[in-house]
């Protein structure tokens, strides 16, 4: 099995909360991380469930629906043109490319 390198930043005093409390299990951080990473696997998820409180799920689905709202608007803006995502995606590469011939 290969294996592969993963940094994460965290709070300093989490970390050695985690790894107290791993150590008392008989586990590294390592360890611990590896043991998470598998049962995502497994469960296909998060082995735990992960929600919002009512008032925040409310709180987020209004924020939401007013993002949405405000970008529709500007988009409906008559007169506004639009680009095609090809378009876009060819004017990306053409800069790249001048970019790369730049640094050489």
């Amino acid at each position: 099995m290969s294996e592969t390198i993963i940094r994460a930043r965290v709070d300093e005093l989490e970390k050695l909360e985690c790894e107290s409390i791993f150590k008392s299990l008989g586990l590294t951080m390592s360890e611990a991380i590896r043991l998470f990473i598998r049962q995502v696997n497994t469960v296909k998820g998060l082995p735990f469930e992960l929600k919002l409180s009512g008032t925040a799920a409310a709180e987020h689905d209004r924020w939401f629906r007013d993002q949405v709202e405000s970008v529709l608007a500007k988009v409906n803006q008559p007169g506004r043109v639009s680009v095609s995502h090809e378009d876009v995606g060819g004017r990306l590469k053409n800069k790249q490319a001048a970019l790369l011939k730049k640094a050489v």
